[in-house]
């Protein structure tokens, strides 16, 4: 049974949330506002399924910035306000930083931020540098380089300019509400069944590969798991051992509650792993327990091939070993 009280939010959740589905961007956008004729709009930008939109209301509540957008399949989180960046987002993430390929474009979006602070964007040199680190601040972008080189050109800037790359800093051991926060992003709990009545219960997270390092903190957390490269450029973490589900990553959610849809996703994977141990499954009315908790627990059961009622057939006709 669910409990009712809804877990409490923490800096450390939204750091790990927006390591999964967080952007940072400086939009560079053609303005006859001022005389340089380019405005800066610094963006935090969180999406989410629509099913979370519920989660990001109370999300927003929490953070007490930025406003929503939905559309038919998304909701997203948008600070856009210089202040609200400012005030409220970068002293969050300087306390509970993101990691790795993600930390260099928070730095960077920082370093915007805080330029545009002093007023910098409004000078040519501050703009022409601004526009350079925007187009390099995120490792997957696509941004065309022809479109940098026109905006550098009309503020007399053809040739470029130099950029001071931020300082990494020492980053603190991972966060527990962090694990959560990523885990609600990024993460997976799945019920796989494999012939001979087999039935493997898998916890994966997958980044892409600039953030690998991310999932080997998440091995070292967990104690258990392993990293893999995918030839998707992203790398996967994943624990497979039902002894170490149990006693190492069913726990820390226990303790960790997640705050999205995949906090049910998480309660039926426990109960399943729990009656797995038990060995429920090697008869008739233990299989069909599991097949009914878990068969439709992720996108009610789509990426599937058979129904319900077939599998449960075709599980059953099986000899079990």
């Amino acid at each position: 049974m669910q409990n009712s009280t809804k877990p409490e939010l923490t800096p450390a959740y939204f750091s790990g949330l927006v390591q999964s589905d967080g952007g940072f961007h400086i939009a560079i956008d053609r303005s006859k506002s001022n005389k340089l004729g380019i405005r800066v709009t610094p963006k935090l930008i969180l999406s989410q399924h629509i099913s979370a939109k519920s989660f990001f209301k109370d999300l927003m509540n929490y953070l007490g910035v930025g406003h929503l957008i939905t559309s038919k399949n998304e909701v997203q989180i948008v600070v856009n306000s210089l202040p609200q960046i400012k005030q409220r987002i970068l002293p969050l993430l300087d306390l509970y930083p993101v990691r790795s390929g993600k930390l260099i474009s928070y730095l960077k979006f920082k370093q915007v931020v805080e330029m545009m602070e002093l007023k910098k964007h409004l000078t040519a040199e501050g703009l022409a540098q601004i526009i350079e680190i925007s187009y390099d601040m995120n490792l997957v972008s696509q941004r065309k380089v022809e479109r940098k080189l026109s905006l550098l050109k009309s503020i007399g800037f053809e040739l470029g300019v130099s950029v001071q790359n931020p300082i990494l800093p020492t980053l603190p051991p991972i966060d527990p509400h962090f694990v959560s926060g990523i885990t609600d992003g990024d993460g997976s709990f799945f019920i796989s069944f494999k012939a001979n009545r087999r039935i493997v219960a898998s916890f994966t997270v997958i980044k892409e590969s600039s953030c690998k390092e991310v999932l080997t903190e998440l091995s070292e957390y967990f104690n258990c798991g392993a990293v893999y490269d995918l030839p998707s450029a992203a790398s996967r973490f994943q624990v497979e051992n039902l002894e170490k589900l149990i006693n190492h990553v069913i726990p820390h959610f226990v303790e960790y509650p997640l705050h999205t849809v995949k906090k049910e996703y998480f309660e039926i994977f426990s109960q399943v792993c729990h009656l797995l141990k038990e060995r429920v499954h090697k008869t008739d009315e233990g299989l069909q327990q599991i097949i009914d908790l878990a068969y439709n627990m992720n996108k009610d059961g789509k990426g599937r091939r058979l129904t319900k009622e077939e599998f449960i057939q075709k599980m059953k006709a099986q000899t079990s070993t």
